[in-house]
């Protein structure tokens, strides 16, 4: 915990002092409006002045808990304040090539590709795009996205967007697949603009989200020394302020709201100003947020498994393991972005299959301690004492081995210091395309991806 009862009230106090003496830039008709009407103030540059009754209200709306399900209707996860749920990033330009080891411009079949192998992995828990496809019509860029994902995973999505319209047409998808049951399986980030800027089409989709009572993250991109102060807690209270003026908006939109806090709020490097997604601030900052949702009593966005590192190598391995580690400690409600490369770039494939078993260590190593009759293992300790065998072959070693030991993949090197054998990269790249060619059994109906391709022909609602 990095944050107490009393840091987190402090940077929420800060937090309101940010939204009644800055307040927030909105232009937007609807938005400006429900928020004047409703106790706001706009100052003279037109800024609008948020009090903090509107933030005790809106807090006051917003659920505790969020169930999320998966493709299929089943709850899947059970967003709150202390269960930590893992999944990909979305967006990424480029992805590796298996075939030739070389970043490419990511195309549709990354995105099909990466959905069906995060299906399969035990540690990822949703699914987003991992890339954002060059050759598909970008009229109907994100729902195309959406239905690659849904025809690939049952496992719940996290989607991105750049316009209401967009949202509309996955929702369309979304309801077809639900036959209109009100059984979420996925949920949209929504990002403003930072600093304290709520752009028209942030507004759009988040009000369009509250209506349709759709769960969504409003995290803006609070980056130090970019879109907030250099330091980390600056960074925090003013991605904290954000998000509550989002929530404030969302509340008076709909009762029905399903929202999830949070920012992101990394460091930007102080040579070129790109912002680090394997940074140990944007770690801590995670921390932050997820204590701060504990305060609020909210379901917390966050981020882990990233690194700036094009290569499967020691800096990949130190980043990403990290931010996993803290987000377990943390309590984070959403870890997305497991996997990242390049500040955000890149996917590899062979990354998300070697952060799967990050996560899978990093549980093991931070499990409870039990101090059980079969933990403490007396017998065993006096049998072997009085030359019974030998521990590795006892028979309580047996009956534990599995649960008590992390037991490392193949791909993983426990050799001596002669033995020769094929690099990590190789043996992952082999390990992915052995999970790939396995029966999948997440892959949707034909009869379904074909209505689904239907609903994605051009109509009136497409994007202009």
């Amino acid at each position: 915990m990095f944050l107490s009862h009393e840091s987190s009230e402090k940077i929420h106090e800060a937090s309101l002092a940010v939204l009644q003496k800055t307040g927030i830039k909105i232009e937007h008709e609807l938005g400006r409006k429900l928020l004047l009407e409703n106790g706001a103030k706009a100052d003279e540059g037109g800024r609008i002045l948020i009090p903090r009754a509107l933030v005790d209200e809106a807090l006051t709306k917003a659920p505790s808990t969020i169930t999320m399900y998966d493709r299929n209707g089943s709850p899947a996860l059970e967003l709150g304040t202390d269960k930590v749920y893992f999944g990909s990033g979305s967006d990424a330009l480029y992805n590796i090539s298996l075939e030739t080891g070389k970043a490419e411009k990511s195309t549709i079949a990354d995105v099909e590709r990466n959905a069906h192998l995060v299906d399969k992995l035990d540690q990822y828990d949703f699914v987003m795009s991992t890339g954002l496809p060059c050759d598909i019509d970008p009229t109907l860029q994100y729902a195309t996205i959406f239905a690659a994902m849904v025809k690939n995973t049952t496992k719940p999505l996290v989607v991105t967007s750049t316009c209401v319209e967009e949202l509309k047409k996955i929702y369309e998808i979304s309801q077809f697949i639900t036959n209109g049951a009100d059984l979420p399986f996925w949920l949209v980030y929504v990002e403003p603009i930072s600093p304290l800027k709520f752009d028209d089409t942030c507004v759009d989709r988040l009000l369009y989200c509250a209506e349709k009572a759709i769960p969504f993250a409003f995290a803006a991109g609070a980056n130090c020394a970019g879109g907030a102060p250099v330091t980390p807690e600056g960074g925090v209270v003013q991605g904290c302020a954000e998000s509550l003026a989002g929530l404030v908006l969302a509340t008076l939109q709909s009762e029905k709201v399903r929202f999830i806090f949070g920012a992101n709020t990394s460091s930007s490097d102080m040579r070129t100003g790109i912002v680090c997604y394997g940074a140990p601030e944007w770690a801590k900052t995670v921390a932050m947020y997820a204590d701060l949702g504990r305060f609020y009593k909210l379901p917390t966005w966050g981020t882990a498994g990233c690194t700036d590192s094009r290569e499967l190598d020691a800096q990949a391995g130190l980043e990403a393991y990290e931010s996993i580690l803290l987000a377990l400690q943390s309590g984070v409600s959403l870890a997305h972005d497991v996997g990242y490369q390049v500040h955000g770039c890149q996917y590899d494939s062979r990354m998300l299959l070697l952060c799967n078993e990050m996560i899978r260590r990093a549980k093991q190593l931070l499990k409870p301690v039990e101090l059980t009759e079969d933990t403490l293992a007396l017998e065993a300790i006096d049998e072997v004492s009085r030359g019974e065998g030998i521990y590795l072959t006892h028979q309580h070693t047996f009956n534990h081995f599995k649960k008590a030991l992390w037991l490392p993949p193949k791909y993983f090197f426990r050799g001596n210091v002669n033995d020769e054998g094929p690099s990590i990269a190789k043996c992952l790249g082999k390990a992915v395309e052995k999970l790939l060619n396995k029966p999948h059994s997440g892959v949707l109906e034909p009869n379904k991806s074909q209505k689904i391709d239907s609903l994605l022909q051009h109509d009136e609602t497409h994007v202009q």
